[in-house]
C-alpha cells in the first residue's frame, strides 16, 4: 500500500475536517478567521490527523468524535507553525507568505494562544478526563520543545541526543499524541493505546530528522524550503551535527565560523553542503530517520494483521522516503 492510497481511502473524512477546521475558527474577532484561514489554505501533509484516524480505525472505534479530535489537533498544530515563525523570524511557510510577516508578530502571537485554548476548549466537548489530560500535556511539552531549541540556537556543540530531545518534545509528541488520541476513542487496551504512542513518537522522531535533512538538499519549489534555511536560522540539526563531528579540525573551525556569521554568504552555505556530500552527513541523518521508522514499526507489533496495519507501514515509510 503507498500513502497516496491511504490518503485516498480516507479523502472523506479528512475533507470533513477541513470543513470543521473552518467551522471552528469563527469567533467575534475576524482576524482568528483570517489567519486561520490563510494557514489552511496553505496545504499540509495532515499526517497528524490521518494517523489519528488510523489509529481509532485500528482500535475498533466507528462512532464520529474522531472529526473533531482531529480539528483539535490540527488547531494545536496550527498554533505551533504561527509561534514557530515569529521565533524563527521567517518570511515563508509552505512557499507561502508568512502569517507573522503579513499581520505581524503581535497578531501571530495571540491567534496562535487562541487556537491553542480554543483546542483545549473543544476537548471538553468529550468529556473525556483522559483526552484532556493527553491534550495539556501535549501543549505543555511543546512548549518546553521551542524553549529547548530557543536555548540552542548556534550552540554548534549540541549533541545527537540533545537533537533528539528537541525534536521529540517539538515534533513528535504531537504525532505522538494524535496516535494515542485515537486508541483512547476506540477498545484498545492500554498496551495497544501506549503501542500506538510509542509507533506515533518514532515517527515524529524520524520525520522531523527527514525533514531537517531534507533542507540541505531540496529545491525550494520542492518542500517549500530555501536552501540552508536552518543553517541561516542558528538551527543545528543532525547533518550539521554529523559533519561537525566527522570532519578534520581545518574544516570544523570554517564550519563554526559559518555559523557564527550573521548572514551566511551562499558560497558559505554551499562549502558546508560540500563537506555534507564528502562525509555523508545527509545519508547518515535520512539513515537514522530509515531505523527510527522502522523501530515504530516495531511498536504495533501486538495489533494483528489488518488494512489498517498496513496503512500504517506506509506511513513510515513515506515519512522517511519522501523525494529530495
Amino acid at each position: 500500500m503507498t500513502i497516496q492510497e491511504v490518503f485516498n481511502l480516507h479523502k472523506g473524512d479528512l475533507q470533513r475536517m477541513e470543513f470543521q477546521l473552518k467551522d471552528n475558527l469563527r469567533s467575534s474577532v475576524p482576524l482568528t478567521f483570517e489567519m486561520g484561514d490563510y494557514l489552511i489554505s496553505g496545504g499540509g501533509k495532515r499526517l497528524r490527523p490521518l494517523l489519528l484516524m488510523l489509529s481509532a480505525r485500528l482500535s475498533g472505534y466507528s462512532g464520529g468524535n474522531e472529526t473533531l479530535l482531529c480539528t483539535i489537533v490540527e488547531f494545536i498544530h496550527m498554533a505551533s507553525l504561527l509561534h514557530d515563525d515569529v521565533i524563527d523570524a521567517a518570511t515563508v511557510r509552505r512557499g507561502k507568505t508568512s502569517a507573522n510577516a503579513i499581520w505581524g508578530n503581535k497578531a501571530s502571537i495571540l491567534v496562535g494562544d487562541y487556537l491553542s485554548s480554543k483546542a483545549l476548549h473543544m476537548a471538553v466537548q468529550l468529556k473525556d478526563p483522559r483526552i484532556t489530560a493527553t491534550l495539556a500535556e501535549i501543549i505543555t511539552l511543546m512548549s518546553e520543545g521551542e524553549l529547548l531549541q530557543l536555548l540552542s540556537t548556534g550552540d554548534v556543540d549540541v549533541t545527537e541526543e540533545r537533537y533528539l530531545n528537541i525534536i521529540r518534545h517539538k515534533t513528535a509528541i504531537l504525532i505522538s499524541g494524535a496516535c494515542r488520541l485515537g486508541g483512547l476513542l476506540g477498545n484498545a487496551s492500554d498496551a495497544q493505546v501506549q503501542a500506538l504512542a510509542d509507533y506515533g513518537m518514532q515517527i515524529g522522531l524520524a520525520f522531523q530528522i527527514a525533514d531537517d535533512a531534507l533542507d540541505y538538499c531540496a529545491v525550494e519549489q520542492n518542500l517549500g524550503k530555501s536552501l540552508g534555511k536552518d543553517l541561516s536560522e542558528g538551527k543545528i540539526t543532525l547533518p550539521l551535527i554529523h559533519l561537525l563531528s566527522s570532519c578534520n579540525e581545518t574544516e570544523n573551525s570554517q564550519v563554526r565560523e559559518i555559523i557564527y556569521a550573521d548572514s551566511p554568504s551562499e558560497s558559505e552555505l554551499r562549502y558546508i553542503l560540500d563537506l555534507m556530500n564528502r562525509y555523508r552527513s545527509i545519508e547518515y541523518a535520512l539513515g537514522r530517520a530509515k531505523e527510527i521508522a522502522e523501530s515504530g514499526t516495531r511498536a504495533l507489533s501486538v495489533f494483528n494483521s489488518s488494512p489498517e496495519l498496513e496503512s500504517f507501514y506506509a506511513v513510515a515509510g513515506y515519512v522517511v522516503e519522501r523525494e529530495l
